[in-house]
């Protein structure tokens, strides 16, 4: 008999190809709605360029028509300066008279005076049309540290004031030991309880991280305890008062013991005399 073959609907879909596996895939093509969205894609990217182009030609203008209209610097006002070179300000400032008040970005010129030793806090303002100014807080020198190099000079946190000449501050206490730099704040605060004992305190040592010892100016050296040194300061002055014993051929002055205070004379050596 002959075998029929049916001709195929029109609904039937074209056959489809067999990839590897004899898993059946279909062909497909990009669609409508993937075309169109990467075409929005390319017209937004296009659209933000020409947007960021269009937005730094106006600011230009901007700026440009500001400083023609007199928005330029003209002066530079510096508050709080006592020990900072104006030079150096100028220098870190990079400010240039003349130059557009709306180009100075404020952020920049904070972080450029910040770097300035001397300087401890800084605040900077724009006072339009034609004013920068700039308002400082400076560290307050405290003492001298002896170091390796030389004395340096630190301020209450035991921070070294770069840029502070140490032979212009030879009247301040001067600090030594490992560790003695940030620890000397107090100290040097329990010393100055008692003003006339302390004008005679030239240096003072950190001993094993743990305790101070006081030099006085005529060589006598003042061991205080390490538990409440104020109270055995206050002692000293007290006696000293009335006794006058830091006018007295001494070597140590040892505070160390609670209720008691431990004096060593000063032995010379033979031919040698007290400065030994």
């Amino acid at each position: 008999m002959r075998r029929l073959i049916p001709f195929l609907k029109s609904s039937e879909q074209a056959p489809r190809e067999a990839s590897e596996g004899g898993v059946v895939r279909r062909r497909t093509r990009p669609g409508l709605k993937a075309i169109l969205r990467g075409s929005l894609g390319i017209g937004i990217c296009a659209m933000i360029a020409v947007g960021y182009v269009e937005r730094e030609r106006i600011l230009d203008d901007i700026i440009t028509a500001s400083a023609d209209s007199g928005l330029r610097l003209e002066t530079i006002e510096v508050k709080g300066r006592a020990h900072t070179p104006k030079s150096v300000i100028l220098a870190a400032s990079e400010l240039t008279l003349g130059e557009p008040m709306l180009t100075i970005s404020l952020p920049a010129l904070h972080e450029r005076l910040s770097t300035i030793g001397w300087i401890d806090e800084v605040a900077v303002e724009r006072r339009m049309p034609s004013t920068i100014r700039i308002i400082l807080t400076e560290r307050v020198p405290m003492a001298l540290l002896q170091t390796e190099a030389g004395h340096r000079v630190i301020d209450r946190t035991g921070t070294v004031i770069s840029g502070a000449d140490p032979s212009t501050f030879g009247h301040l206490t001067v600090v030594a030991g490992t560790s003695a730099a940030p620890n000397a704040g107090p100290i040097l605060n329990i010393l100055q309880t008692e003003p006339e004992l302390f004008a005679d305190v030239w240096a003072v040592t950190y001993q094993s991280e743990r305790r101070w010892d006081v030099h006085l100016r005529n060589g006598i050296r003042v061991r205080l305890p390490e538990t409440d040194p104020r109270t055995a300061w206050s002692k000293l002055a007290i006696i000293d008062h009335s006794k006058q014993i830091t006018n007295r051929d001494l070597a140590v002055i040892d505070m160390r013991v609670p209720d008691q205070m431990i004096v060593e004379p000063n032995i010379p050596v033979r031919g040698q005399g007290r400065n030994t």
